[in-house]
């Protein structure tokens, strides 16, 4: 058999499990965006303010930080097919539960598992369609990138317009349980191809990484950069609609354009075959449009411009993970391990700063909040002009 027919052989018996594998992963990212419009609503039924409230974020994060050291682990211990198949069966049990929760105690803990089991899901649903597209690898991973993108668009449309046609958050996610359910459902039938196992990988070559001094301004960076994302995303929606008196379906649609103008840049950037941009100056720039975007979100008063300035924090976050995450892969030679490190970093990030803007909201306005949020990222910019080393910052950008 000639090598395009087997090619042929290989996408017809796994096209219907990679479109699987993608819905999946689009769960995680609508789990990722859906709760910014949900956030002051869920804080008041537990009676909290934003201060409060923000802790959901850091609840939703803070189990990641751990979780995504071991998720390796698990799947070469039971398999990634079975991996895919827990995830997504707890993720719609432990998302029914928080739903129904009367506990602020208790949907913390609920909330935290569903953001340890949406990362889960990401992670095996990206080795999977890796695994299965052995023909055109990188092609299918940008796709499924994208379509991860369309989810965290699809994430606060979903909430909005629930929000807007009456339902509350425990309907909304009581919804998301059984689509998530129902997903799992067909997962379990549809029939995958055999794969190979994956590697376990160990602590000492994770320790190893990990005090890698050349890499810690990449990973505070990383800390940097996550965090503010999560910070200004999550927390926009509620300024709009508490600040500018914006309609819950609008304040979501500000926040979704945001995630359209990151997908379609992330998209645009992964098809660069090269530049003659450092990773250093385009960071740098991209910081400063993210800094001018936040910074008239918070200031302008014509609506025009607002909607303008959100386009621009699109623009500005777009490429801004992938090249700060480029710069430690590229220093490493285990891409799995440094993967595990660049999420943990990340979350921590995710877990830290939205939870203390949402502190700095409480005590003197989501404007200043959102102003703190630009500070961060003129700091990330500080720190990949002066701290990161230059053989790392002044490597030229390679699609």
């Amino acid at each position: 058999m000639a090598a395009s027919d087997v090619g042929t052989v290989q996408e017809r018996g796994t096209a219907l499990p990679i479109l699987i594998t993608r819905v999946a992963i689009c769960i995680f990212a609508v789990s990722q965006t859906m709760l910014s419009p949900l956030i002051t609503q869920i804080g008041a039924a537990f009676g909290l303010g934003l201060g409060g409230s923000g802790f959901l974020f850091t609840a939703y994060y803070i189990s990641n930080i751990f979780f995504c050291l071991v998720t390796g682990r698990i799947i070469a211990v039971i398999g990634k097919r079975t991996a895919m198949k827990a995830g997504l069966i707890f993720y719609a049990l432990v998302t029914f539960a928080f739903a129904h929760t009367h506990s602020f105690a208790i949907a913390c803990v609920f909330i935290s598992c569903m953001g340890a089991l949406a990362t889960f899901i990401e992670a095996v649903g990206m080795d999977l369609v890796d695994d299965m597209s052995p023909v055109d690898a990188a092609s299918n991973l940008t796709m499924t990138h994208g379509i991860a993108g369309i989810g965290m668009v699809g994430g606060v449309v979903y909430s909005g317009l629930m929000l807007n046609a009456g339902y509350d958050w425990r309907t909304i996610y009581t919804m998301m349980s059984v689509a998530v359910g129902a997903v799992a459902v067909v997962f379990c039938v549809v029939r995958f191809p055999k794969m190979h196992q994956s590697a376990a990988g160990g602590l000492a070559e994770l320790k190893h990484w990990f005090t890698r001094r050349e890499l810690y301004p990449t990973y505070l960076a990383l800390f940097l950069y996550v965090g503010a994302e999560g910070a200004v995303t999550g927390w926009m929606a509620t300024f709009m609609t508490t600040t500018l008196g914006y309609s819950s379906l609008l304040a979501s649609l500000g926040t979704a354009a945001i995630w359209t103008v990151v997908t379609v840049g992330r998209i645009v950037c992964a098809g660069l075959v090269g530049t003659r941009y450092t990773v250093r100056a385009l960071v740098s720039f991209l910081c400063t449009v993210c800094v001018i975007g936040v910074l008239l979100t918070a200031g302008v008063t014509m609506p025009i411009l607002f909607w303008v300035a959100l386009l621009l924090v699109g623009a500005g976050l777009s490429a801004l993970w992938p090249l700060i995450a480029s710069t430690a892969l590229d220093a490493g030679n285990n891409g799995g391990t440094v993967m595990s490190l660049i999420l943990f970093f990340g979350y921590f990030g995710a877990a830290v700063i939205p939870y203390l803007i949402g502190l700095i909201g409480d005590a003197a306005g989501l404007r200043m909040a959102l102003i703190a949020s630009a500070i961060v990222f003129a700091a990330l910019g500080l720190v990949v002009r002066f701290v990161m080393p230059r053989s790392v910052s002044e490597k030229r950008t390679q699609g």
